[in-house]
C-alpha cells in the first residue's frame, strides 16, 4: 500500500468547511483564548489536531481569525528553519520540510480568506502553494489554477485547468478536488464560500460530500 499517498490524501482534501456566520475581528477571545499555546503544538496537532487549528474553525465566523494562526504559525516554521516532520500511518517518519516553508499552509491560510471574501487575497496565497511538475501529484497545481480561475472570474481559464486536471486524477483526494472544480463551474459567478460548499453546487464524489 502506498502509505505516503494516502496520507497526503487526507491531507490535501481541503480544511473544515466554512462556517455561516461573519468573519469576527482578530484577535477577538472568542475565536481564540490561547493564541501562545496554539503556537507551540507542533505542526501535525495544529493543523489536523482537535486542539488546534480545527477547534478555532469550529468557532463561527472566526474564518479571518485561523487564517491569521496559519499566517503566523507559517512564518514561524519558516523562521526556525527546522525539519517538520510527521508520522506516517505505517510508523515511517516523513519530512513535510526540510526548511519550515509549507506551500500547504499558504493554501490553508488562502481558503480560510476566500471563504471570508478576500478573493484577491486568496487568490496571491494559492499561487504559492504551486508545486513543481516533480512533485505535483494528481492535477494538484491544475486544482489551484482552477481555483484562482474562479476568485478571478475567468471561466475560460477555470474549465481549461479543469480539462487538464482530468487526466491526471488519480483515485483519493484528486478525484474529490476535481469534483469541487465541477462545483465552482457549476456556480460561477457565486462566492468561493457557496460554490465550494452549497449543498447544489457540490459535485464531488457521493462518499466525501460535505
Amino acid at each position: 500500500m502506498n502509505y505516503l499517498a494516502a496520507f497526503l490524501g487526507l491531507l490535501l482534501a481541503g480544511c473544515a468547511h466554512p462556517a455561516e456566520a461573519l468573519p469576527i475581528a482578530e484577535g477577538d477571545p472568542q475565536c481564540v483564548t490561547d493564541r501562545a499555546a496554539l503556537m507551540a503544538l507542533d505542526y501535525w496537532e495544529f493543523d489536523q489536531g482537535a486542539d488546534g487549528i480545527r477547534a478555532v474553525l469550529a468557532k463561527p465566523g472566526c474564518e479571518l481569525a485561523a487564517a491569521d494562526l496559519y499566517r503566523d504559525y507559517h512564518a514561524a516554521l519558516r523562521a526556525r528553519g527546522a525539519p517538520v516532520m510527521i508520522t506516517l500511518p505505517n510508523g515511517e517518519e516523513w519530512p513535510m520540510s526540510e526548511t519550515g516553508e509549507m506551500s500547504i499552509l499558504y493554501w490553508h491560510e488562502g481558503q480560510l480568506r476566500a471563504f471570508a471574501g478576500d478573493a484577491a487575497g486568496a487568490a496571491s496565497l494559492f499561487e504559492q502553494s504551486l508545486k513543481t511538475p516533480e512533485v505535483s501529484h494528481s492535477g494538484w497545481d491544475e486544482y489551484v489554477r482552477g481555483s484562482i480561475a474562479f476568485l478571478r472570474g475567468d471561466l475560460q481559464a477555470l474549465m481549461a485547468a479543469r480539462e487538464t486536471m482530468a487526466g491526471k486524477v488519480a483515485p483519493g483526494y484528486g478525484d474529490i478536488n476535481l469534483g469541487v472544480l465541477d462545483g465552482l463551474i457549476a456556480c460561477f459567478g457565486r462566492s468561493y464560500k457557496e460554490a465550494y460548499g452549497a449543498p447544489e453546487c457540490n459535485r464531488r464524489p457521493a462518499a466525501a460530500a460535505p
